[in-house]
């Protein structure tokens, strides 16, 4: 077909939920145990939105694998966010994404 462009397919990887992220956990506090992440892609640009809703802190990371072999893969400055705190992370691939994810780290509490 003349004039046909062809779109990148975008992979998109989200954790699944497990026993440990239930109210049920053996030190008692409740919610999720990582932020929740929204990834979105425009062109070769990626942004994710993440908020901790959850009693911990999590670092996350933006990933990008770009989708030609001359293009290096990004892996963004780790976020930190503490609870009820959301942000924004962002990056490109010069031309063309293959796949994006967050990646999760929990941050122990330290004591003052």
């Amino acid at each position: 077909m003349a004039g046909a462009v062809a779109v990148p397919v975008l992979l998109l990887i989200a954790g699944t939920a497990s026993a440990a992220d239930g109210p049920d956990r053996p030190d008692g506090r409740g919610g999720p145990t990582k932020a929740e992440c929204r990834t979105t892609v425009s062109g070769s640009a990626v942004t994710a939105r993440c908020y901790n809703a959850g009693p911990y802190t999590d670092l996350v990371q933006l990933h990008i694998e770009c989708a030609r072999w001359w293009d290096p893969d990004v892996d963004g400055m780790p976020t930190r966010l503490d609870p009820a705190e959301g942000g924004e992370l962002g990056d490109r691939c010069w031309f063309g994404v293959a796949r994006a994810w967050v990646s999760h780290e929990r941050l122990r509490d330290v004591p003052d």
